[in-house]
């Protein structure tokens, strides 16, 4: 798996296995409302093992960022089921809503990327993963309520609504 490039001086991922990376993928979800604690549930981990994971400072294990790839891709489909749903809207929740899609589509594009060298082990753990979380969200419906918190304004993109 290859990293996101920190710098536009930083030559690519280096060739030492022992490097740390940073993911895309939790761009991502920090723009759709995925916050740092429900990852940290989602993932069975502390929330301050996902601070460390986020900007590449302690290595994710590859099944969990797997798992997150597709959770984003849920979430970005809740998004766009939120958004055809919504109905009359200000054009600035507009141009909010379609802000919010476009990036979390871009951050899911780039992990794609990122995983394609991840082993077939890692794809079958996050797949469990990710059967596991589906069942929990059918019970207490978190993909809805983050894409509702998105649609509510309360994001990143610094619009006012």
């Amino acid at each position: 798996m290859t990293a996101k490039k920190a710098s536009a001086n930083d030559p690519g991922p280096a060739t030492n296995p022992e490097q740390v990376t940073a993911f895309t993928v939790f761009e991502g979800l920090g723009l759709i409302e995925v916050t740092v604690p429900m990852i940290a549930e989602f993932c069975a981990v502390s929330p301050q093992t996902v601070n460390q994971w986020r900007p590449g400072q302690q290595r994710a294990p590859l099944g969990r960022v797997v798992f997150l790839t597709l959770l984003l891709s849920h979430m970005v489909d809740e998004l766009v089921r939120t958004y055809d749903r919504w109905g009359l809207a200000p054009k600035t929740w507009h141009l909010h809503m379609k802000s919010c899609l476009e990036g979390a589509r871009q951050a899911l594009i780039e992990q794609h990327s990122q995983n394609e060298g991840a082993p077939a082990g890692a794809f079958r753990q996050g797949e469990r993963f990710f059967d596991q979380w589906k069942q929990g969200d059918a019970a207490r419906n978190w993909s809805a309520e983050a894409a509702q918190q998105v649609a509510l304004g309360t994001d990143t993109t610094r619009l006012e609504l």
